[in-house]
């Protein structure tokens, strides 16, 4: 979600940055132009980050990777003669569940 937002702070600053960079003070007809211009790049900009947005849900019918989960499995446990519970061996797995709305 994180990146998703920063991507489209992202775009909206480039695209602010395009408009107040185009403005002219000395030549009025050229000032205007590039500022019709400018705003028009700064919508294509927003259109394009909100459609890669909202295509993520689409693709998988509503459903979306959640955050990262890790576990320990394959260990061998047992009991020592003190009472200790002692686990060898195992290896950690990662996974991203899917969670559907």
């Amino acid at each position: 979600m994180l990146r998703k937002a920063t991507t489209l702070l992202t775009t909206l600053a480039l695209g602010f940055a395009l408009t107040a960079t185009s403005f002219d003070s000395a030549e009025a007809r050229r000032g205007r132009n590039a500022a019709i211009a400018g705003g028009v790049a700064l919508g294509v900009l927003a259109l394009g980050a909100a459609a890669a947005n909202s295509r993520s849900y689409d693709r998988a019918g509503g459903c979306y990777k959640g955050p990262r989960e890790c576990r320990w499995v394959g260990e061998d446990c047992y009991r020592n003669r003190w009472g200790e519970r002692v686990c060898e061996g195992g290896y950690r797995e990662c996974y991203r569940p899917t969670y559907c709305d």
